[in-house]
């Protein structure tokens, strides 16, 4: 039996159930199950749900951060997380937003049974938990969270692009309802995580995040793996108390999300002098300022990146083509002919090499030495990897040294006729 029939089967024994009670015993079950879980009824024109509320205060910190420090975040810096110049995001009117759901694999099947939204109310952040207490409440819930979402014009969620909000739009979807999310300007932090810690962390998920940048770990949090199967077990017995550590476990997700905004933009605002940014990351962020045209930046960070290992070969590669980019040519020149000297990346460096020398500076014989070292370095390459050397690598320099010395040739003819 899949997913989607087991579903299916506890809507139909809900129903039977709903058919041979009462109404009011619906009512107190639910009423008992809210008081429970520490929330309130929420009624709806599609029925009632529970929706549980929490309010952080100015003071309160969360893996030691302030949760307000995030109002902080100039919109430069939003820019560059989300690595849009044309995005309008405004954290007092977005919404950080997580989902526990029946599946991981997501699809047409999968309900998000609850979804966690947090916001800004001035210095204060209001948690509210959207809970479908069965299956047939989702038309509800969605009501409920569409309502929110109208006074919102922005959401910031952790992989919500690939999962929550697709998985959300559908739901809405499939209960005829208008989709509040797609005018939503969306920021994704597993995405500038990646990004900038994508070198030196094995694994970009927020639990790791938590760890590496916060130093946190959590306690008898309950994996988000074993989460569809507590639910489902819950939908069976109707005993709430195995679902209290998912609530939390949402609720921290969403703490983290302020904290790690927060903790990313803090540093961004100023990337050298921060201990947040290290070794790997900074070649990261020089790929980052570069494709956001901020090239002094990402000159600095390249050069920071100039002596890490495992990045350092990049580095000067693309440092040196930002160079070129820039038009600075000397220091270009100059990172080439290192790269020579210390074996980085030398049949490329030479090439560039000999492009300089060819179309810019007309001096055909340094080209042409340039050119014929690329080759030679090409040729021993293909020693070493026999079969599996891409051989129009050697095609290309080669006709790159005949044209070479062809203009070589002609120079000379030319001379020959002035004298």
């Amino acid at each position: 039996m899949n997913l989607s029939e087991k579903l299916k089967n506890f809507i139909t024994a809900k129903g039977k159930q709903n058919l041979s009670g009462s109404a009011s015993e619906e009512r107190d079950e639910l009423a008992s199950i809210s008081h429970f879980l520490g929330g309130n009824l929420m009624d709806t024109p599609y029925g009632r749900h529970i929706v549980i509320e929490k309010v952080f205060e100015e003071h309160f910190c969360h893996a030691g951060l302030k949760l307000c420090a995030a109002l902080e975040i100039s919109p430069e810096i939003i820019k560059l997380l989300t690595k849009n110049l044309s995005i309008e995001l405004d954290l007092k009117k977005t919404v950080f937003i997580d989902t526990e759901t029946t599946g991981l694999a997501g699809g047409s099947g999968t309900y998000a049974f609850l979804i966690g939204v947090g916001y800004f109310e001035g210095n204060s952040f209001r948690l509210v938990q959207y809970f479908m207490s069965d299956l047939d409440q989702e038309p509800a819930v969605l009501y409920s969270l569409k309502k929110l979402f109208c006074n919102f014009k922005g959401l910031v969620s952790f992989n919500g692009k690939a999962y929550d909000i697709p998985l959300l739009s559908a739901r809405f979807l499939i209960n005829r309802m208008e989709d509040p999310l797609e005018s939503m300007a969306h920021l994704d932090l597993l995405h500038s995580a990646r990004r900038i810690f994508g070198e030196r962390l094995e694994s970009i998920s927020l639990s790791s995040l938590e760890q590496h940048l916060f130093f946190m770990e959590r306690k008898d949090d309950v994996p988000g793996s074993e989460i569809p199967s507590i639910y489902f077990r819950y939908l069976r017995e109707k005993d709430p108390s195995p679902l209290k550590p998912v609530f939390h476990h949402n609720q921290m997700d969403i703490l983290s999300l302020v904290s790690l905004i927060t903790k990313m933009g803090q540093a961004l605002y100023n990337p050298f002098g921060t201990e947040t940014f290290k070794a790997q990351d900074f070649y990261c962020l020089g790929r980052l300022y570069e494709d956001m045209g901020m090239f002094e930046n990402s000159v600095k960070c390249y050069r920071k990146a100039l002596y890490v290992p495992g990045v350092k070969d990049r580095a000067y590669r693309r440092l040196s083509l930002l160079f070129k980019r820039m038009g600075r040519w000397d220091e270009a020149e100059k990172l080439w002919i290192q790269m020579v000297q210390e074996g980085i990346s030398q049949q490329f460096a030479l090439i560039e090499l000999s492009k300089l020398y060819e179309h810019r500076v007309k001096d055909y014989e340094k080209a042409a030495l340039a050119a014929r070292r690329a080759l030679e370095v090409a040729y021993d390459k293909r020693r070493l990897l026999g079969r599996y050397h891409d051989r129009s690598e050697i095609e290309e320099i080669r006709k790159r040294l005949d044209r070479i010395l062809l203009k070589m040739s002609k120079g000379r003819e030319e001379q020959v006729k002035i004298i």
